[in-house]
């Protein structure tokens, strides 16, 4: 008996029809049950509910915000999440080798492949799936407008970094576990190796070893573009390639304050502002999530292939040797 899945989708999202989707589900419309939903609430909502229904798994189409949104509702249930990536930046979908609207690896990493269980980490009791930022790259986000990302896509990201870069941003204090204090003006935790799309900024960060990966970049304004993207540059950032503004650190929980007010990001999407005197409290969630991921990774991107050419392996070894004169 051939079973269909429910799919959680934004039937105005204008993701569906550039990214090609809403043609491709019109050829596989035996495959999945479209559920219409009207909000991020009630997409969660319908997620939860479709769970305790007993579907083995919910299927959600969309950017990583979506997901994340989808995740919350899947969150310590017996179904796995379904990944239909739609979205600008697909970062979680990369990671978990699906890739971005690669709509056939993802339909057969549902019917046939693995189930991947996945770390949950919080901000203040808000989940997210592959990465948190503090400072200035959440605030690049929350001043993208919809009509400059539907219009740009990705490159709406760099042209507000350049105007967000000569802004003044607070001090950041991260104190972890065992009250060590770590001070920058951008934060960025990772549950997973990839920030930003295809490139990588944690080199040997899992989404599944029950840690978080975090870089405390001790710049200001243009310099924290710099250091962020000699790490993309180098596959992403270890102990021994960083450069001394950048502290690297893995735990499971932390706080984080500000001497100002400070915004952040979660999978990519605004999710609030801290306030001086306020807390963001991280902490890993009880539960896991399971994830529908395909048997064998898709090939390499043309980025990836782009790193991996000895002319750029040669760069990002002389980037490393200048860091480390």
């Amino acid at each position: 008996m051939h079973l269909t899945v429910p799919l959680l989708i934004n039937p105005k999202a204008g993701s569906l029809f550039r990214s090609g989707l809403k043609a491709w589900l019109d050829e596989h419309r035996n495959d999945f049950t479209l559920v219409p939903t009207s909000s991020a609430e009630d997409l969660t909502a319908k997620a939860r509910e479709l769970a305790e229904a007993g579907e083995p798994v919910v299927a959600a189409a969309g950017g990583d915000g979506t997901l994340m949104c989808a995740a919350q509702g899947l969150i310590g249930t017996s179904a796995s999440l379904g990944i239909l990536p739609c979205g600008t930046m697909n970062v979680f979908a990369r990671e978990l080798g699906i890739g971005s609207r690669r709509f056939d690896v993802a339909l057969d990493a549902i019917k046939t492949g693995a189930r991947q269980v996945v770390d949950i980490f919080s901000v203040n009791e808000r989940p997210f799936l592959q990465m948190a930022g503090f400072g200035p790259d959440a605030r690049i986000v929350k001043l993208i407008t919809p009509g400059l990302k539907r219009n740009m896509g990705a490159a709406a990201h760099i042209i507000t970094g350049l105007k967000v870069a000569v802004e003044h941003h607070p001090l950041i204090t991260v104190t972890l576990p065992n009250g060590e204090e770590l001070h920058g003006a951008q934060v960025i935790l990772g549950n997973g190796k990839r920030y930003g799309g295809e490139a990588h900024l944690f080199a040997d960060a899992r989404y599944d070893d029950g840690k978080l990966n975090a870089a405390i970049i001790h710049q200001e304004s243009i310099p924290i573009l710099f250091e962020i993207l000699g790490c993309m540059l180098q596959k992403g950032a270890t102990r021994s390639n960083v450069s001394e503004f950048t502290h690297l650190r893995t735990f499971e929980s932390c706080v984080i304050t500000a001497e100002g007010k400070l915004d952040y990001q979660l999978d990519g999407d605004y999710a609030g502002t801290i306030y001086p005197g306020e807390s963001a409290i991280i902490r890993k969630l009880p539960k896991p999530l399971s994830v529908c991921v395909p048997k064998i990774p898709v090939p390499d991107t043309p980025l990836e292939k782009f790193m991996a050419h000895p002319m750029v392996t040669a760069w990002r070894e002389v980037i490393r040797r200048a860091r480390d004169f």
